[in-house]
Protein backbone atom coordinates (compact mmCIF):
# COMPACT_ATOMS: atom_id res chain seq x y z
CA UNK A 1 0.00 0.00 0.00
CA UNK A 2 2.74 2.48 0.72
CA UNK A 3 4.33 1.76 -2.53
CA UNK A 4 1.25 2.40 -4.44
CA UNK A 5 0.66 5.93 -2.32
CA UNK A 6 4.47 6.43 -3.03
CA UNK A 7 3.63 6.34 -6.95
CA UNK A 8 0.93 9.35 -6.34
CA UNK A 9 1.96 12.82 -7.05
CA UNK A 10 2.38 15.52 -4.19
CA UNK A 11 -0.37 17.41 -6.28
CA UNK A 12 -3.05 14.39 -6.25
CA UNK A 13 -1.81 14.10 -2.62
CA UNK A 14 -2.73 17.07 -1.49
CA UNK A 15 -6.08 17.53 -3.56
CA UNK A 16 -7.03 13.89 -2.18
CA UNK A 17 -6.24 15.44 1.81
CA UNK A 18 -8.84 18.33 0.77
CA UNK A 19 -11.29 16.64 -0.46
CA UNK A 20 -11.26 14.40 2.27
CA UNK A 21 -11.30 17.15 4.59
CA UNK A 22 -14.81 18.72 3.21
CA UNK A 23 -15.98 15.34 2.73
CA UNK A 24 -15.66 15.29 6.80
CA UNK A 25 -16.69 18.77 6.75
CA UNK A 26 -20.19 18.25 4.66
CA UNK A 27 -21.05 15.01 6.72
CA UNK A 28 -20.96 16.74 10.19
CA UNK A 29 -22.84 19.58 8.52
CA UNK A 30 -25.59 17.27 7.03
CA UNK A 31 -25.36 15.80 10.58
CA UNK A 32 -26.59 18.67 12.03
CA UNK A 33 -29.36 19.72 9.40
CA UNK A 34 -30.92 16.58 10.33
CA UNK A 35 -30.88 17.52 13.68
CA UNK A 36 -34.53 19.48 14.45
CA UNK A 37 -33.69 22.03 16.73
CA UNK A 38 -37.63 22.74 17.69
CA UNK A 39 -38.02 19.14 17.65
CA UNK A 40 -35.41 18.59 20.75
CA UNK A 41 -36.24 21.84 22.40
CA UNK A 42 -40.00 19.89 22.68
CA UNK A 43 -38.68 16.93 23.42
CA UNK A 44 -37.15 17.83 25.90
CA UNK A 45 -39.62 20.63 27.72
CA UNK A 46 -41.94 17.72 27.13
CA UNK A 47 -40.49 14.93 29.18
CA UNK A 48 -39.88 17.82 32.29
CA UNK A 49 -43.38 18.47 32.31
CA UNK A 50 -44.24 14.76 31.89
CA UNK A 51 -41.94 14.45 35.25
CA UNK A 52 -43.92 17.36 37.07
CA UNK A 53 -47.17 15.99 35.97
CA UNK A 54 -46.58 12.51 37.66
CA UNK A 55 -45.64 14.25 40.75
CA UNK A 56 -48.85 16.10 40.55
CA UNK A 57 -51.48 12.87 40.18
CA UNK A 58 -49.09 11.24 42.68
CA UNK A 59 -50.49 13.93 45.07
CA UNK A 60 -54.08 14.32 43.86
CA UNK A 61 -54.26 10.35 44.18
CA UNK A 62 -53.61 10.72 47.95
CA UNK A 63 -55.65 13.59 48.29
CA UNK A 64 -52.80 16.26 48.82
CA UNK A 65 -52.94 19.54 47.53
CA UNK A 66 -50.26 19.29 44.73
CA UNK A 67 -46.76 21.13 45.23
CA UNK A 68 -46.36 23.52 42.33
CA UNK A 69 -43.09 24.70 41.16
CA UNK A 70 -41.85 27.88 40.71
CA UNK A 71 -43.33 29.55 37.34
CA UNK A 72 -45.89 26.70 37.17
CA UNK A 73 -49.56 26.36 37.26
CA UNK A 74 -51.94 23.95 37.35
CA UNK A 75 -56.08 24.34 36.52
CA UNK A 76 -58.64 21.94 36.36
CA UNK A 77 -61.53 21.90 33.94
CA UNK A 78 -63.77 24.27 36.16
CA UNK A 79 -60.65 26.76 36.44
CA UNK A 80 -59.39 26.73 32.80
CA UNK A 81 -59.43 29.76 31.12
CA UNK A 82 -60.81 30.22 28.00
CA UNK A 83 -58.13 30.51 25.87
CA UNK A 84 -56.94 26.78 26.85
CA UNK A 85 -60.00 24.42 26.42
CA UNK A 86 -59.08 24.18 22.72
CA UNK A 87 -56.11 21.88 23.49
CA UNK A 88 -56.31 18.45 23.75
CA UNK A 89 -54.41 15.98 25.56
CA UNK A 90 -50.76 16.20 25.44
CA UNK A 91 -47.68 18.47 25.12
CA UNK A 92 -48.66 22.16 23.04
CA UNK A 93 -46.54 25.15 22.79
CA UNK A 94 -48.70 28.14 23.50
CA UNK A 95 -47.19 31.78 22.42
CA UNK A 96 -50.17 33.98 22.99
CA UNK A 97 -49.94 36.21 24.71
CA UNK A 98 -46.45 35.10 26.14
CA UNK A 99 -44.47 31.95 25.59
CA UNK A 100 -45.78 29.23 27.31
CA UNK A 101 -45.58 25.39 27.50
CA UNK A 102 -48.82 23.61 28.27
CA UNK A 103 -49.15 19.93 29.13
CA UNK A 104 -52.70 18.39 28.65
CA UNK A 105 -53.99 15.37 30.64
CA UNK A 106 -56.68 13.51 32.37
CA UNK A 107 -57.00 12.08 35.59
CA UNK A 108 -59.77 10.06 36.81
CA UNK A 109 -62.38 11.70 34.66
CA UNK A 110 -61.39 15.24 35.38
CA UNK A 111 -58.98 17.10 32.60
CA UNK A 112 -56.32 18.90 34.27
CA UNK A 113 -53.94 21.88 32.50
CA UNK A 114 -50.58 22.16 33.37
CA UNK A 115 -49.08 25.23 32.53
CA UNK A 116 -45.16 26.12 32.37
CA UNK A 117 -43.73 30.02 31.68
CA UNK A 118 -40.63 29.68 29.16
CA UNK A 119 -37.89 31.09 31.39
CA UNK A 120 -37.23 28.23 33.26
CA UNK A 121 -36.44 26.66 29.88
CA UNK A 122 -34.25 29.60 28.32
CA UNK A 123 -30.94 27.16 29.39
CA UNK A 124 -31.61 25.12 26.16
CA UNK A 125 -30.35 27.79 24.11
CA UNK A 126 -26.98 27.71 26.21
CA UNK A 127 -26.81 24.54 25.02
CA UNK A 128 -27.67 24.88 21.20
CA UNK A 129 -25.27 27.39 21.12
CA UNK A 130 -23.03 25.13 23.03
CA UNK A 131 -23.44 22.62 20.59
CA UNK A 132 -22.34 24.58 17.72
CA UNK A 133 -19.69 25.66 18.91
CA UNK A 134 -18.80 22.24 19.98
CA UNK A 135 -19.37 21.59 15.98
CA UNK A 136 -17.02 24.63 14.67
CA UNK A 137 -14.32 23.81 17.16
CA UNK A 138 -14.58 19.40 15.68
CA UNK A 139 -14.50 20.51 12.11
CA UNK A 140 -11.32 22.91 13.42
CA UNK A 141 -9.88 20.37 14.67
CA UNK A 142 -10.76 17.74 12.17
CA UNK A 143 -8.99 20.24 9.51
CA UNK A 144 -5.71 20.57 12.03
CA UNK A 145 -5.76 17.05 12.40
CA UNK A 146 -5.66 16.36 8.43
CA UNK A 147 -3.88 19.47 7.15
CA UNK A 148 -1.00 17.87 9.45
CA UNK A 149 -1.02 14.26 8.45
CA UNK A 150 -1.05 15.90 4.95
CA UNK A 151 1.69 18.05 5.89
CA UNK A 152 3.86 15.13 7.30
CA UNK A 153 3.14 12.93 4.15
CA UNK A 154 4.35 15.27 1.52
CA UNK A 155 7.20 16.95 3.65
CA UNK A 156 8.73 13.29 4.93
CA UNK A 157 10.33 12.63 2.18
CA UNK A 158 11.30 16.10 1.14
CA UNK A 159 13.25 16.05 3.92
CA UNK A 160 14.73 12.82 4.22
CA UNK A 161 16.07 13.96 0.87
CA UNK A 162 17.46 16.99 2.19
CA UNK A 163 19.16 14.91 4.85
CA UNK A 164 20.79 12.72 2.41
CA UNK A 165 22.08 16.15 0.03
CA UNK A 166 23.38 17.26 2.68
CA UNK A 167 24.66 14.12 4.63
CA UNK A 168 26.20 13.43 1.37
CA UNK A 169 24.70 9.69 1.27
CA UNK A 170 24.74 8.74 -1.79
CA UNK A 171 22.46 7.35 -3.73
CA UNK A 172 20.25 9.34 -3.52
CA UNK A 173 16.98 8.23 -1.84
CA UNK A 174 13.40 8.07 -3.90
CA UNK A 175 15.47 8.04 -7.19
CA UNK A 176 12.50 5.76 -8.56
CA UNK A 177 9.86 7.10 -7.64
CA UNK A 178 7.70 8.64 -10.38
CA UNK A 179 6.35 11.85 -8.53
CA UNK A 180 7.58 15.21 -7.76
CA UNK A 181 9.79 14.16 -5.39
CA UNK A 182 11.38 11.61 -7.78
CA UNK A 183 12.39 14.08 -10.50
CA UNK A 184 13.79 16.56 -7.33
CA UNK A 185 15.52 13.50 -6.29
CA UNK A 186 16.79 12.66 -10.18
CA UNK A 187 18.34 16.09 -9.99
CA UNK A 188 20.27 16.16 -7.47
CA UNK A 189 21.62 13.08 -8.22
CA UNK A 190 22.64 14.36 -11.70
CA UNK A 191 23.55 17.61 -10.22
CA UNK A 192 26.32 15.95 -7.48
CA UNK A 193 27.47 13.68 -10.16
CA UNK A 194 28.36 16.78 -12.22
CA UNK A 195 29.87 18.85 -9.28
CA UNK A 196 31.76 15.74 -8.16
CA UNK A 197 32.91 15.10 -12.05
CA UNK A 198 33.87 18.80 -12.10
CA UNK A 199 35.84 18.26 -8.69
CA UNK A 200 38.01 15.14 -9.74
CA UNK A 201 39.21 17.43 -12.69
CA UNK A 202 40.06 20.34 -10.95
CA UNK A 203 41.59 18.55 -8.66
CA UNK A 204 43.39 16.45 -11.64
CA UNK A 205 44.49 18.90 -13.08
CA UNK A 206 45.88 20.99 -10.13
CA UNK A 207 48.01 17.82 -9.23
CA UNK A 208 49.39 17.20 -12.89
CA UNK A 209 50.55 20.66 -13.47
CA UNK A 210 51.70 20.74 -9.57
CA UNK A 211 54.14 17.67 -10.46
CA UNK A 212 54.80 18.52 -14.34
CA UNK A 213 55.96 22.18 -13.52
CA UNK A 214 57.99 21.02 -10.24
CA UNK A 215 60.69 19.42 -12.56
CA UNK A 216 61.81 22.05 -14.89
CA UNK A 217 61.22 24.41 -11.93
CA UNK A 218 63.83 22.43 -9.93
CA UNK A 219 66.07 22.23 -12.91
CA UNK A 220 65.68 26.10 -13.39
CA UNK A 221 66.66 26.91 -9.73
CA UNK A 222 69.48 24.73 -9.79
CA UNK A 223 70.70 26.54 -12.96
CA UNK A 224 70.30 30.11 -11.21
CA UNK A 225 71.76 28.54 -7.78
CA UNK A 226 74.71 27.48 -10.08
CA UNK A 227 75.01 30.90 -11.98
CA UNK A 228 75.23 32.66 -8.74
CA UNK A 229 78.26 30.75 -7.25
CA UNK A 230 79.65 30.95 -10.51
CA UNK A 231 79.70 34.42 -11.52
CA UNK A 232 82.93 36.03 -10.29
CA UNK A 233 82.58 38.61 -7.23
CA UNK A 234 81.44 42.39 -8.73
CA UNK A 235 79.56 41.02 -11.47
CA UNK A 236 76.88 42.80 -12.79
CA UNK A 237 74.50 39.25 -13.31
CA UNK A 238 74.45 38.64 -9.74
CA UNK A 239 71.28 40.49 -9.14
CA UNK A 240 69.39 39.28 -11.65
CA UNK A 241 70.27 35.54 -10.95
CA UNK A 242 69.99 35.58 -7.20
CA UNK A 243 65.86 37.11 -8.83
CA UNK A 244 65.55 34.18 -10.69
CA UNK A 245 66.37 32.02 -7.91
CA UNK A 246 64.53 33.46 -5.76
CA UNK A 247 61.01 33.72 -8.27
CA UNK A 248 61.61 30.20 -8.07
CA UNK A 249 61.42 29.30 -4.73
CA UNK A 250 58.30 31.93 -4.91
CA UNK A 251 56.70 29.13 -7.62
CA UNK A 252 57.49 26.47 -6.17
CA UNK A 253 56.04 27.19 -3.11
CA UNK A 254 52.46 28.62 -4.98
CA UNK A 255 52.73 24.88 -6.43
CA UNK A 256 52.78 23.47 -3.29
CA UNK A 257 50.06 25.62 -2.52
CA UNK A 258 47.53 25.58 -5.34
CA UNK A 259 47.99 21.48 -4.93
CA UNK A 260 46.72 21.59 -1.23
CA UNK A 261 43.63 23.95 -1.97
CA UNK A 262 43.06 20.95 -4.78
CA UNK A 263 42.40 18.95 -1.44
CA UNK A 264 39.82 18.61 1.07
CA UNK A 265 40.08 20.70 4.01
CA UNK A 266 39.21 18.23 6.02
CA UNK A 267 41.86 16.13 4.91
CA UNK A 268 44.48 19.08 5.32
CA UNK A 269 47.67 17.78 7.30
CA UNK A 270 47.45 20.66 10.47
CA UNK A 271 50.10 20.36 12.92
CA UNK A 272 50.96 23.07 15.85
CA UNK A 273 53.10 25.82 14.46
CA UNK A 274 54.74 29.34 15.99
CA UNK A 275 53.17 32.41 14.22
CA UNK A 276 56.26 34.69 15.56
CA UNK A 277 59.09 32.48 13.21
CA UNK A 278 56.77 31.99 10.25
CA UNK A 279 56.15 35.91 10.09
CA UNK A 280 59.91 36.80 10.46
CA UNK A 281 60.97 34.31 7.72
CA UNK A 282 58.47 36.65 5.45
CA UNK A 283 59.71 39.88 6.63
CA UNK A 284 62.97 38.64 6.03
CA UNK A 285 61.96 37.28 2.37
CA UNK A 286 60.37 40.97 1.85
CA UNK A 287 64.03 42.72 2.34
CA UNK A 288 64.64 42.76 -1.59
CA UNK A 289 61.46 45.04 -2.15
CA UNK A 290 62.33 47.09 0.43
CA UNK A 291 65.73 47.95 -1.04
CA UNK A 292 66.08 51.76 -1.78
CA UNK A 293 62.77 52.50 -0.61
CA UNK A 294 62.05 54.77 3.03
CA UNK A 295 59.91 52.11 4.50
CA UNK A 296 60.39 50.52 8.25
CA UNK A 297 59.07 46.71 8.42
CA UNK A 298 57.64 46.63 12.18
CA UNK A 299 56.66 43.49 14.07
CA UNK A 300 54.26 44.21 16.38
CA UNK A 301 53.71 40.96 18.70
CA UNK A 302 53.22 40.14 22.61
CA UNK A 303 54.58 36.71 23.84
CA UNK A 304 54.60 33.42 21.04
CA UNK A 305 51.31 32.49 19.51
CA UNK A 306 50.48 29.27 18.49
CA UNK A 307 48.31 27.90 16.06
CA UNK A 308 47.05 24.48 14.90
CA UNK A 309 47.00 25.10 11.25
CA UNK A 310 48.45 23.55 7.88
CA UNK A 311 51.61 25.25 7.83
CA UNK A 312 52.07 25.57 4.50
CA UNK A 313 48.90 26.82 3.86
CA UNK A 314 49.59 29.66 6.70
CA UNK A 315 52.65 30.75 5.23
CA UNK A 316 51.20 31.31 1.64
CA UNK A 317 49.06 33.86 3.21
CA UNK A 318 51.22 35.97 5.61
CA UNK A 319 53.82 36.17 3.24
CA UNK A 320 51.31 37.45 -0.37
CA UNK A 321 49.82 40.16 2.17
CA UNK A 322 53.32 40.90 3.47
CA UNK A 323 54.96 40.79 0.13
CA UNK A 324 52.47 43.06 -1.54
CA UNK A 325 52.31 45.82 1.66
CA UNK A 326 56.19 45.72 1.17
CA UNK A 327 55.92 45.80 -3.06
CA UNK A 328 53.80 48.32 -3.07
CA UNK A 329 54.53 50.90 -0.40
CA UNK A 330 56.54 53.15 -1.52
CA UNK A 331 57.26 55.08 1.90
CA UNK A 332 56.47 55.40 5.30
CA UNK A 333 55.73 51.77 7.06
CA UNK A 334 54.54 48.23 6.44
CA UNK A 335 52.96 47.48 10.18
CA UNK A 336 52.39 43.55 11.66
CA UNK A 337 50.37 43.07 14.83
CA UNK A 338 50.05 39.94 16.50
CA UNK A 339 47.88 39.10 19.22
CA UNK A 340 46.57 35.61 19.57
CA UNK A 341 44.96 34.33 16.96
CA UNK A 342 44.30 37.66 15.33
CA UNK A 343 47.03 39.29 12.77
CA UNK A 344 46.84 42.32 11.26
CA UNK A 345 49.02 44.04 8.42
CA UNK A 346 48.37 47.42 7.08
CA UNK A 347 50.53 49.61 5.24
CA UNK A 348 50.54 53.31 3.81
CA UNK A 349 50.68 52.31 0.40
CA UNK A 350 47.97 53.92 -1.99
CA UNK A 351 45.59 51.27 -1.10
CA UNK A 352 43.78 48.75 -3.40
CA UNK A 353 43.30 49.89 -7.42
CA UNK A 354 40.04 50.72 -8.15
CA UNK A 355 39.62 47.03 -10.25
CA UNK A 356 39.83 45.65 -6.35
CA UNK A 357 36.96 45.21 -4.73
CA UNK A 358 38.00 44.70 -0.56
CA UNK A 359 34.66 42.34 0.27
CA UNK A 360 35.98 39.80 -2.57
CA UNK A 361 38.51 39.42 -4.48
CA UNK A 362 38.08 37.64 -8.20
CA UNK A 363 40.71 36.45 -10.17
CA UNK A 364 39.38 37.72 -13.62
CA UNK A 365 37.18 40.77 -13.85
CA UNK A 366 35.79 41.69 -17.36
CA UNK A 367 36.84 44.78 -18.27
CA UNK A 368 39.16 45.62 -15.58
CA UNK A 369 43.43 45.83 -16.00
CA UNK A 370 45.00 43.67 -12.91
CA UNK A 371 48.46 44.18 -11.77
CA UNK A 372 50.11 41.71 -9.77
CA UNK A 373 48.54 42.29 -6.34
CA UNK A 374 45.17 40.37 -7.64
CA UNK A 375 45.97 37.26 -8.58
CA UNK A 376 48.17 36.78 -4.95
CA UNK A 377 44.78 38.29 -3.19
CA UNK A 378 42.43 35.88 -4.82
CA UNK A 379 45.02 33.08 -3.46
CA UNK A 380 44.95 34.45 -0.20
CA UNK A 381 41.43 34.37 -0.27
CA UNK A 382 41.17 30.92 -1.09
CA UNK A 383 43.11 29.83 1.58
CA UNK A 384 41.44 31.86 4.24
CA UNK A 385 38.05 30.17 3.27
CA UNK A 386 39.68 26.89 2.97
CA UNK A 387 41.40 26.71 6.93
CA UNK A 388 38.25 28.49 7.48
CA UNK A 389 39.56 31.67 8.62
CA UNK A 390 37.89 35.03 8.06
CA UNK A 391 39.53 38.33 6.80
CA UNK A 392 38.27 41.76 6.41
CA UNK A 393 39.92 44.97 4.40
CA UNK A 394 40.36 48.52 4.70
CA UNK A 395 41.41 50.25 1.87
CA UNK A 396 42.14 53.89 0.87
CA UNK A 397 44.14 56.47 -0.29
CA UNK A 398 46.50 56.38 2.35
CA UNK A 399 46.90 52.54 2.46
CA UNK A 400 45.66 49.22 3.48
CA UNK A 401 44.82 47.26 6.59
CA UNK A 402 44.27 43.32 6.28
CA UNK A 403 42.84 41.81 9.39
CA UNK A 404 42.85 37.98 9.63
CA UNK A 405 41.06 35.94 12.23
CA UNK A 406 42.71 32.83 12.73
CA UNK A 407 40.57 32.05 16.23
CA UNK A 408 37.84 30.18 14.55
CA UNK A 409 40.30 27.53 13.11
CA UNK A 410 39.66 24.17 13.18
Amino acid sequence: MKGIFRQVTLKTRITISFVLLMVGVMGVVVAAEQLDYDDLRAYVISKGLHGEALQIEGDITKGLQPSMKAGSRLYDSRSVPSTLLQYQPGYHNVEQPDVWHLLVFDLNGERYYLLQDAERYAYLEHVIDAYAAVVILFCIFCAFWIGRLTAARVISPITRLAEAVQGKQMPFPFQDARDEIGVLARAFAKHSDEAEQFLQRERCFAGDASHELRTPLAIIAGAAETIVHQLPAGSHLIASSERILRTTHEMQRQLACLLLLSRDPHGLVRTEILLNPLIEECMLRCEPWLERKPVALVLDAVGESRLHTNAELARSVVWNLVRNACQYTDEGEVRIVLRGGRLTISDTGPGLPPSIDPRHFERFLAGSQQSGEGLGLSIVQRIVEHLGWRMTVKSSDTGCCFTLDMSGAT
